[in-house]
């Protein structure tokens, strides 16, 4: 399942503060976007597994970029959304 994260600050090195819209609990991740901008007010939909300290499938830190939908064998927890004031992207995990 995502969770929708609204984009409270953004500060150096890349480290977002994130406030979950609907629990209101605070996140802070170190996320990097390649080919887009996120700003403050945006809202990001991530998997709740990248968010558990516990789960296997955590790290810091997390890297995206637009998904090509040539691509189709992803994981749940490699796709991620970005709500912004003008548009809706559909993001991908990217390793490396």
């Amino acid at each position: 399942m995502d969770s929708s994260l609204k984009i409270m600050q953004i500060n150096k090195f890349n480290e977002y503060i994130l406030q979950d819209v609907k629990t209101k609990r605070t996140h802070r991740l170190i996320l990097e976007f390649y080919g887009i901008n996120p700003k403050v007010g945006d809202i990001i939909l991530l998997n709740e597994e990248l968010l558990d300290p516990k789960s296997d499938l955590y790290i810091q830190s997390y890297a995206f970029e637009k998904f090509n939908e040539i691509e189709n064998n992803l994981d749940k927890a490699d796709l991620a959304g970005l709500i912004t004031k003008d548009k809706k992207y559909v993001l991908k995990r990217i390793y490396g």
